[in-house]
């Protein structure tokens, strides 16, 4: 209940938000200025032609060890119960991709013990709006109010609980989904011509999450330069 009540505040914050009137920063709302903003003049990088070129490659480091790509495979939740979840439960399929992209490239990867990791990258034209899109996203993934069932092609899995979601960097959006014995972590990480979406599970919780969706968001931000 206290989570469900958390959710509710948090999302009148976020609704508040995509209105222009505050901006949501580690899970806190702040006044927007009433000055108006001076126009920027830097100019938005142009990402590269392939979104594969984006994505981690085998021996790249990661929290879980060095990374062994893999194709994505049938474990990953293709559709989830209530669909009200699908934000919070899905990588493959993800409502929280933008649309219109005109490149997408995944990947899932292997490690020495039973964690998996997947990321997905989708590489855009038109410029995106990564404080939208978080803020949306949000919003979202909060709707995840009760048990969440994923559906894979092996069947369905154990009830998972949304269990914590903040925004705490720039551009990044992360959130968990546990059930006693599986803890999923997920990120959403957004540039103005790409989005990131990332998936580590393991049978302990404690991926750093927020701290890995920002890095891989600088390290995507800095090829695209």
């Amino acid at each position: 209940m206290a989570l469900q009540a958390r959710v509710a505040a948090v999302l009148a914050v976020a609704l508040l938000t995509l209105s222009g009137c505050s901006a949501v920063v580690g899970g806190r709302a702040v006044r927007a200025s009433s000055q108006p903003a001076a126009t920027p003049t830097t100019t938005v990088k142009r990402p590269p032609s392939h979104a594969q070129d984006l994505l981690l490659h085998s021996g790249d480091d990661t929290p879980l060890g060095a990374a062994g790509a893999i194709p994505v495979g049938d474990n990953y939740f293709t559709s989830a119960r209530p669909p009200d979840c699908s934000a919070a439960l899905l990588f493959e399929g993800s409502p929280l991709r933008p649309a219109g992209a005109s490149d997408h490239a995944e990947s899932a990867y292997q490690f020495s013990d039973q964690a998996t990791y997947a990321e997905s990258v989708d590489i855009y034209d038109n410029a995106l709006d990564p404080r939208h899109e978080v803020v949306s996203g949000f919003i979202s993934v909060a709707q995840c109010r009760h048990d969440a069932v994923g559906i894979s092609p092996y069947g369905q899995a154990t009830p998972m609980r949304l269990s914590g979601f903040a925004t705490p960097s720039e551009g990044v959006l992360v959130w968990t989904m546990n059930q006693p014995a599986w803890t999923c972590d997920y990120g959403l990480a957004v540039l103005p011509h790409v989005a990131l979406l990332l998936s580590a599970c393991n049978n302990a919780p404690g991926f750093p999450m927020a701290d890995w969706a920002a890095k891989r968001r600088a390290q995507v931000d800095g090829r695209t330069a």
